[in-house]
């Protein structure tokens, strides 16, 4: 009986160990299928990084760089190099000056967003490029509060919105310092047309009466423009894939 047992069990061993490896294989090769067919791009802009570490002057450096986009992010099939780009920028500045005779408030929010999308080529196993098609919607309010203190004081308030769509073209470069990490920069042509209203608010202690009257103007003013803005490749970015 027992040379039955081990008979059997030396006979059965070898073919679960094959069907075992055989199917540790087939999951390793659908594993590896699944992890190479899309991959993610996440992007930060590191001038600032670099003005801070090489000491570069603010000045110069804000002038070279008028990419808006702090971030990127591409959703890409790795097979074609086809993916869906985007991209995202937000300022919010809250500031007040005071010098005793007057006091002034500024609010400012800018919000630029695109979305697009691009075709990556493979140029080296160190060297990548791509390009595409993006439409782009800039966003901007800004809010001004001012008083003048004096014999007839003097209010502002001036609201203004400043919003613009439109798109182009755009081409990348990139590099890979590892399979995961690259620095890259970008140049685009994007064609945008904006509305602009604003809305100015005045109002002043009229002394010239008895009794002291307060009086106030309203002005409001609309404008439309086109423009078209050529981005140089200046704007560094940090990458990660995954």
């Amino acid at each position: 009986m027992i040379r039955k047992i081990v008979k059997a069990f030396a006979f059965c061993t070898p073919l679960v160990l094959t069907f075992t490896t055989v199917s540790f294989a087939q999951d390793s090769v659908v594993d590896a299928k699944k992890e190479h067919k899309t991959e993610h791009i996440v992007g930060v802009q590191m001038n600032e990084l670099i003005r801070q570490v090489f000491n570069f002057n603010s000045s110069a450096g804000n002038a070279a760089n008028n990419n808006p986009y702090l971030l990127i992010y591409t959703f890409k099939f790795k097979k074609s190099g086809i993916g869906i780009r985007t991209g995202v920028g937000y300022t919010y500045q809250d500031f007040t000056t005071e010098d005793g005779l007057s006091n002034k408030l500024t609010q400012i929010n800018e919000l630029h967003c695109r979305l697009g999308i691009e075709k990556s080529f493979q140029l080296s196993s160190k060297w990548s490029s791509g390009v595409g098609i993006d439409g782009i919607a800039n966003l901007n309010k800004n809010y001004t509060s001012s008083i003048l203190r004096s014999f007839d004081t003097v209010s502002t308030k001036t609201k203004s919105e400043l919003n613009s769509f439109g798109g182009g073209a755009m081409a990348w470069l990139r590099y890979n310092i590892s399979p995961r990490i690259l620095i890259g920069t970008e140049t685009s042509f994007y064609y945008a047309t904006s509305e602009q209203k604003q809305k100015v608010e005045i109002t002043q202690r009229d002394r010239n009466v008895f009794p002291f009257e307060v009086k106030t103007s309203i002005t409001s003013d609309n404008s439309t423009s086109s423009v078209g803005v050529f981005s140089v490749p200046v704007t560094f970015y940090l990458i990660v894939k995954f």
